[in-house]
């Protein structure tokens, strides 16, 4: 098991507002935290932003990942501070990892689309776990095929979907099938237990057309005794890009 020493980048969208709460924010596969760009000024609104994002070659396991995010976020919590953690996709499962580490510490926990049903997807468990053997130059083509499963053309401007394949292509093809294999070692039942007491608002685009996320969030609804749900009728995977997304209403 690789671990690469590249920091955490934890960068501030906006300019700091210590006076507000801490909203942390965990980005999906591609690891830039750019894709949030549309959500940022509803949020600055309302919250003191912080985007995590992962170098582009860095192959930490979740151990890695969820220590160095705990570093982060802890430097910037000072005592009575309410902290909201907010992750999508691959995102909401790392999320959770860190909300189960710092329980007492958060005051909600926004999950969308969450990945955690992959691992019980086995024809897409066996097709990623293929993705590490796909040539280096099929990458960009592979890469804007699924950008088409991400997202719901008439919700999404091209510019956006330029933008979130741009944010994509900026991951190295072994990071990414990295990254999947990540998604196939997280387990669910090891966090749900200390995620509890933790109030949780679980997010769904029910045109969701690569993860079973309406189900998945069902299905931490009845785990989840303080959570919330939110079914979006018309969004897909990439919701947060979609021009009739605004986060901070849903939070």
């Amino acid at each position: 098991m690789q671990l690469h020493s590249h920091p955490l980048n934890f960068f501030q969208p906006r300019p700091a507002q210590p006076h507000l709460p801490l909203f942390v924010f965990f980005p999906g596969m591609d690891g830039t935290g750019r894709l949030l760009y549309k959500q940022i000024d509803g949020l600055a609104s309302r919250f003191d932003l912080r985007c995590l994002a992962i170098a582009s070659d860095d192959r930490s396991d979740w151990h890695g990942l969820v220590d160095r995010s705990m570093q982060c976020i802890i430097t910037e919590l000072p005592e009575g501070r309410q902290l909201y953690l907010c992750g999508e996709s691959f995102g909401a499962c790392w999320a959770m990892q860190v909300a189960s580490r710092m329980a007492k510490n958060i005051e909600k926990l926004i999950l969308i689309n969450p990945a955690s049903s992959f691992v019980r997807l086995p024809w897409l468990t066996e097709g990623s776990a293929l993705s590490s053997l796909l040539p280096d130059n099929m990458y960009p083509l592979s890469t804007r095929i699924l950008a088409n499963f991400l997202t719901n053309a008439d919700r999404v401007t091209p510019e956006d979907r330029q933008n979130l394949i741009d944010a994509m292509l900026s991951v190295q093809p072994q990071t990414a099938a990295w990254r999947l294999s990540l998604l196939r070692q997280f387990r669910i039942d090891s966090v749900l237990p200390s995620l509890v007491d933790i109030p949780v608002e679980l997010i769904a685009g029910e045109h969701d057309r690569l993860l079973p996320s309406v189900l998945e969030v069902r299905f931490l609804h009845q785990q989840l005794p303080k959570s919330k749900t939110t079914f979006l009728p018309w969004s897909g995977h990439a919701c947060l890009l979609e021009k009739d997304t605004n986060l901070v209403d849903l939070v």
